[in-house]
C-alpha cells in the first residue's frame, strides 16, 4: 500500500526531502508543512500537498519526517505527540537525541537521521540510527525512504553528532574550497566560468575516482605529485597554511557545537 508521508518543516532541507520522497513509487502523496507556504519554490510535484497545520499533517500521515530547526523541536513534538502512536517518525533535526524524541513521542517508532543539502540533486549521504521500538521491517522502510535522498548508512547514535559536523555541514566546506579555487583561477588568468567548471568537475571527478576504484587517497595524491613539479609546490603551500589541520579543527568545532545544541535542548526540556 502506498504511504502518506508528512514532512514537517519544509525549509531548505525539508523541501528538498519532500520533493525527493514524492518521486518514490511507494508514496501516495506528501503533506509538506510550513508557516508560510507561499515561499516554497514552484512548481511542486503533483504528489505534494502544502499545509500550515503540523497536527493535521501528522494525524493523516503513515510516516512522519521532522525537518524543523532544533530550536523549534519542543513545540512541534508537543503538538504532534498524540498523533504518532505506532507510526514511524524520522527526525532530520541536528543534535536532538533518540531518547529525547522518545520522551516526547512515547509510542512512536523513532529514527534519528542526518542528511545534507545534496538531497536537492539526490546525491546526499544520509546516516540514521533506529530507536528501541524500530523493527527490522521498519528499518527497511526507513532505508527505502531515505534512499530517495542518495546513499544511506546505518550508524550508532553516538556517531551522529560527528556525522552532522562532517557530512551535514560538509557542503559548506566544499563550497568554500570551490570558491577559493575559482578565485585562484581568476588570479592566474582564467575566466570565472571556466574556473568554476574546472573546480567543480575536478571535485566531482576526484570523488568518483576514489569511490569507484580501489585507489587509496595517498595513492591518488602521489600519482599526480612529481619531484619539483607543480603539484608538490601547491601542496607545500597548503601544508604551510595548515590546510589539513584547519579542516580537522573545523569538523571538531562543528561536532562540539552539535553537542552544545543537544545540551541546550536537554536543559530547556
Amino acid at each position: 500500500m502506498a504511504l502518506i508521508v508528512a514532512v514537517l518543516g519544509v525549509g531548505k532541507i525539508g523541501e528538498a526531502a519532500a520533493r525527493a520522497i514524492a518521486r518514490s513509487n511507494g508514496v501516495a502523496h506528501v503533506i509538506a508543512t510550513k508557516r508560510n507556504t507561499s515561499s516554497i519554490r514552484k512548481p511542486l510535484p503533483s504528489k505534494i500537498q502544502l499545509s500550515t497545520d503540523n497536527r493535521e499533517a501528522a494525524r493523516k500521515a503513515d510516516v512522519i519526517v521532522i525537518a524543523v530547526k532544533a530550536r523549534d523541536a519542543r513545540e512541534l513534538l508537543e503538538n504532534i505527540s498524540k498523533f504518532t502512536d505506532g507510526k514511524l517518525v524520522v527526525s532530520l533535526m541536528a543534535a536532538i537525541s533518540i531518547a529525547k524524541l522518545e520522551r516526547y513521542l512515547p509510542k512512536a517508532k523513532v529514527v534519528r537521521a542526518m542528511t545534507n543539502m545534496a538531497v536537492v540533486v539526490r546525491e546526499a549521504i544520509t546516516a540514521y540510527s533506529p530507536g528501541r521500538r524500530v523493527s527490522q521491517s521498519d528499518k527497511e522502510e526507513v532505508r527505502r525512504l531515505l534512499g530517495n535522498f542518495g546513499e544511506v548508512v546505518e550508524l550508532p547514535e553516538s556517531q551522529l553528532d560527528a556525522v552532522t559536523a562532517l557530512s551535514g555541514s560538509g557542503p559548506a566546506y566544499i563550497a568554500i574550497l570551490i570558491d577559493a579555487l575559482v578565485l585562484a583561477g581568476l588570479k592566474v588568468g582564467l575566466p570565472r566560468e571556466t574556473a568554476f567548471k574546472l573546480a567543480t568537475q575536478t571535485i566531482v571527478g576526484t570523488a568518483k575516482l576514489l569511490q569507484e576504484t580501489d585507489m587509496e587517497i595517498s595513492e591518488l595524491r602521489d600519482a599526480v605529485t612529481t619531484p619539483a613539479g607543480t603539484t608538490i609546490a601547491a601542496i607545500y603551500q597548503l601544508e604551510k597554511g595548515s590546510f589539513r589541520t584547519s579542516v580537522i579543527d573545523a569538523v571538531e568545532a562543528a561536532t562540539k557545537a552539535a553537542e552544545g545544541v543537544a545540551k541546550k535542548f536537554e536543559s530547556e526540556s
